[in-house]
């Protein structure tokens, strides 16, 4: 199956990810707003990804949006870019490939640079994480502040679970401080689940860039 271009892999990236938190793809208006194009635009993406293999586009009629319907589930876990495992930074993940192993729609991996998670988790090293909300405190997790880019850190909050007053992220390396967020900040984007590095890393990665370099 050929590999899409950068602007086509964001927007399968989207569908996937909207089927596997939603159930299904997410409206076509608004994924195109997301990518700051015209609709005419994202059908003409979505009609090249049908091409290769990607999904098939079902018309539904006069006045109708398609029907999207992704192919060729995924090989495996989605590996996407790097996450930052000091202070956050603003750049969303670029997804590279699959990791040859046994996952749920929910599971993701992302590339960890930085080290304020050091020494159990390394610069280079990929994590496994599930889309939910933590279930305890002190879970390691994904999330975001505001616009920037997901960050990895020890989740704890004030409050009630369901409805914490103030959030903690606090790093595994004393160097780095704990920074406190206001609920209304943070965006939980997964859980941790496991981490891979080194030469089992490149025998999993079976799409995409050299990992764990």
């Amino acid at each position: 199956m050929p590999r899409p271009p950068l602007k086509q892999l964001r927007i399968l990236d989207a569908l996937r990810e909207a089927q596997a938190r939603d159930g299904r793809p997410p409206e076509l208006s608004e994924l195109a707003r997301r990518f700051g194009i015209r609709y005419p635009t994202l059908r003409e993406h979505l009609e090249a990804l049908a091409a290769k293999g990607h999904l098939r586009v079902t018309p539904r009629g006069p006045g109708r949006p398609p029907e999207v319907t992704l192919l060729g589930a995924a090989r495996g876990v989605p590996l996407y870019g790097e996450i930052a495992a000091g202070l956050p930074v603003g750049e969303e993940p670029v997804a590279e490939g699959f990791l040859a192993l046994r996952g749920r729609d929910d599971h993701f991996a992302l590339r960890v640079r930085g080290d304020s998670m050091a020494d159990r988790i390394e610069a280079g090293d990929v994590v496994l994480l599930q889309r939910r909300a933590p279930e305890r405190q002190g879970e390691i997790c994904a999330v975001r502040v505001g616009d920037d880019e997901s960050t990895l850190k020890y989740l704890g909050w004030s409050g009630p679970a369901r409805r914490p007053t103030r959030y903690r992220l606090r790093p595994h390396n004393p160097a780095y401080p704990t920074l406190e967020v206001a609920p209304a900040d943070l965006r939980v984007d997964g859980v941790y689940r496991g981490l891979l590095r080194g030469d089992v890393l490149h025998d999993l990665l079976v799409e995409g860039g050299a990992a764990g370099r």
